[in-house]
Parts: structure tokens; sequence; C-alpha cells
């Protein structure tokens, strides 16, 4: 993979949903910095080959934001690694905020899973966000189960502290969403899936649905002022803030 030509999707083998940020128009006329942060599913089948493919993108850092279970059944391959620092920074802890995971679907149903994250994990975001505000960090990737939702809502935090446009932010969301139907396509669906869920699932609005993403940020936007408000009212110092610009905007 060549440093020279910056790509969207990185196609490494074990995983489906490896994007690069990078490169997104800012408000301002400026865009974000292509190998600062990468957004990812789950890690854990990697092979040596795929392994030495990611860190040769000059990876420093990887974040780990699945559930303590998540990470015993399915270890990341780099938690050990010498080569990369890795961080498990569980961002939903093992118990559920009330209501959270409930039976449901749709774009509402998802967004106020986000919305019940943002309200009641503000001390795990707030020390991921500051985490990735540190300028040794980057380049780093961040990840979840299938890197959608947790990843998703800390992608669109970054984007927003950044400057990228919301329709953007939104976009790069609904990205996922053929990811998704790949893993489950070719891995098997989740448990409790019937063929009719799967068949649904070729629908872009059907898994990561840009309107949940839209919905979010209308939550943030009404009930915090903002994603700079959120995550200042979570914890974040305007140095922090303006180290994610520095690190990230070019």
């Amino acid at each position: 993979m060549s440093d020279n030509t910056p790509v969207r999707h990185l196609q490494i083998a074990g995983t489906y949903n490896i994007r690069d940020i990078g490169g997104y128009a800012t408000v301002d006329g400026r865009q974000t910095r292509w190998r600062t942060y990468l957004r990812a599913d789950s890690l854990h089948k990697l092979s040596a080959e795929a392994q030495r493919e990611l860190l040769d993108t000059g990876l420093k850092t990887i974040i780990d934001l699945r559930r303590e279970r998540e990470t015993v059944a399915t270890p990341n391959v780099f938690a050990s690694s010498t080569e990369v620092d890795y961080r498990h920074m569980n961002l939903i802890t093992d118990t559920d905020p009330e209501g959270y995971g409930s039976p449901g679907e749709g774009p509402a149903w998802i967004a106020g899973s986000y919305k019940l994250l943002l309200d009641n994990r503000q001390p795990e975001i707030a020390a991921i966000m500051a985490t990735l505000a540190d300028p040794a960090i980057p380049p780093a990737l961040f990840h979840c189960a299938g890197g959608a939702d947790r990843t998703g809502i800390i992608a669109a935090l970054l984007l927003s502290l950044a400057g990228v446009p919301e329709a953007t932010i939104v976009e790069d969301y609904n990205l996922t969403a053929p990811t998704l139907f790949k893993r489950y396509s070719t891995d098997g669906p989740p448990p409790g899936w019937s063929t009719d869920d799967l068949r649904r699932a070729q629908n872009m609005d059907y898994l990561a649905p840009a309107e949940t993403m839209q919905i979010t940020l209308k939550y943030l936007e009404d009930t915090y002022g903002g994603v700079e408000a959120y995550v200042r009212e979570i914890g974040l110092a305007s140095a922090q803030i303006e180290a994610v610009r520095a690190s990230f905007v070019e």
C-alpha cells in the first residue's frame, strides 16, 4: 500500500471496515489530514501479513472501544504488540445504560442508543477524546466490533471538531452500511437474524442509516449546543480541542 496515494477504505484481509477519515473538506476551506485517524471494525482476524500491512501505514496507537467480554472472546491481535501502543478503552462498559439495546430497529431507534451513550458514558467518551487529542497518539486507529456505533460516535465528534460539515459526517457514517452487509453475508448474520433481515441489510438505509447520524448530531445541538460544547461539558479543555485540530486539519 503506497503512502503517497491515500485511500478511504484500506483493503486489509481479515477486516471489512478500516477507513481513513482524512481528506474531508472543512467549512473553512481546509481538509482533514490523511493517515491521522483511522476508524475500523474488529482486528481479531488479522494475519501476521495483514498486521504488517496495517502497521506500515505508520500507525502508532490502537484504541479498542469494545467491552471487556468482547476483548476476551475475540482478542485484538495487537493487544501485546511491541510495535504499536494498544489501549483498551471500553466505551459502553459492561453494564448497559437503562434502555440501551432494547428491541427495535430503524434510524430513530439506533440514534436513541447513541443518545444514551452520549449522556451516560461521558467520562469514558471524555477519556477517549482526550487520548486522541494527545499529539503523541496519532496516527491512531480506533475500533469496535463492526465499526458502526461506538466507532461512529467517536468519528463524528472528531470530524465535527475539525470543522467538517454535517452532511459529510453523515456520509462518512453511512459508508459503514455496505461493509456490515459484506461482513454478515460472508461471516454470517448476527444472532437472531432471519433471512429477511439479511435481505433488508442490502439497503444502505437499514444498516448505519444516514438519518441516524442526522438525529444524533441534532440531539447534540439541541441538548448541549453542538459537538464542541458537548466535549467541553464532559471535560475537554480548550487546549485539547485545539490539539485535535492541529493534528487533524491541514
